[in-house]
């Protein structure tokens, strides 16, 4: 009998071995609708991607991930009631800031628990245009998320597969639980 480890250790050495392969390459990053980084995040962070800079802001647990998005990409992030994560005060903002808005929001536990992962964008969602984000792996998302939100007239999807294929839960607005896709999501789309 095979001696399974707990969830938060296959979590971690998951996100360990995505970063690893990442660093030596191994990972095939195909066409414009993939996201890219610079560093995965670490079990215990929260993470922010705006889909229009491409550009990742990764915090420690109980740090202002959104203040520190404005700080260092330079985006004002408009984050909608009921989404995680305290929103900057207007005080902070300055001149050349973009504005950007939650579409989707990733959690690490299922009740929306947990780090958490969120995907911007500059405009909100009309129903009909789908955005993609994947794969999870390359910010340590792969095999992570237990549950999800979505704001700004979102929808979202999250797959089995790293290109949107295979089994998938949603569209849906919330799910605190997402059943057989616990911990199987490895890219996602909203729309």
């Amino acid at each position: 009998m095979a001696i399974k480890p707990p969830t938060r250790a296959r979590r971690f050495l998951a996100s360990a071995l995505g970063v690893a392969a990442l660093s030596l390459g191994f990972i095939s990053i195909g066409g414009a609708a993939n996201a890219t980084a610079e560093t995965a995040a670490a079990p215990a962070q929260s993470c922010s991607y705006d889909l229009g800079t491409k550009s990742l802001v990764c915090v420690d647990a109980g740090q202002d991930l959104n203040k520190a998005v404005l700080e260092q990409a330079h985006l004002q992030v408009v984050a909608p009631s009921g989404a995680r994560g305290a929103s900057p005060s207007a005080a902070l903002a300055a001149a050349g800031v973009e504005t950007t808005f939650v579409q989707s929001q990733l959690y690490d536990d299922a009740n929306y628990g947990g780090s958490f992962f969120q995907i911007t964008n500059s405009s909100a969602c009309n129903g009909s245009t789908t955005w993609y984000y994947g794969p999870l792996g390359n910010v340590g998302w792969s095999g992570r998320v237990s549950s999800f939100k979505s704001f700004s007239n979102c929808t979202t999807k999250v797959w089995q597969g790293t290109n949107y294929s295979g089994a998938a839960y949603g569209y849906a607005v919330n799910a605190a639980n997402l059943g057989a896709m616990n911990d199987q999501a490895n890219s996602v789309t909203m729309k």
